[in-house]
């Protein structure tokens, strides 16, 4: 791995280390640890954890996807060049609902709209 990676492998494990220390503080804060709690009760906490953290990259991830889109894109009918609008959506993942930005067309000639794939 180079040096580049290896930090950026380092940052992402120490914010998941202090993630987890937050969700212990607010488990003990919530009196969670007064008795012996069932392990499947810390763990739907975690998994709480997991589908926020996936959504949240998922959301970014599409942002960036849309952010490196052309300008226009080909009207999938008549093949005119068309202009693209980002717009914002909110469609549901594996792990909950995210904030997804696409790009869209709207076709003059055809009087269409369409979200380019490509």
């Amino acid at each position: 791995m180079d040096a580049a990676k290896q930090v950026l492998a380092d940052e992402k494990s120490q914010l998941l280390d202090r993630l987890a220390e937050i969700v212990v503080e607010e488990q003990r804060a919530r009196g969670t640890f007064e008795g012996t709690p069932h392990l499947t009760e810390l763990e739907g906490e975690s998994q709480a954890l997991g589908r926020l953290l996936s959504c949240l990259s998922l959301s970014r991830s599409a942002a960036e996807v849309a952010a490196t889109c052309d300008a226009r894109a080909a009207c999938p009918s008549c093949g005119a060049r068309c202009f693209l609008e980002t717009m914002k959506r909110t469609v549901q993942s594996v792990s909950g609902p995210i904030e997804l930005m696409e790009p869209m067309g709207f076709c003059p000639a055809c009087r269409r709209a369409f979200f380019p794939s490509a």
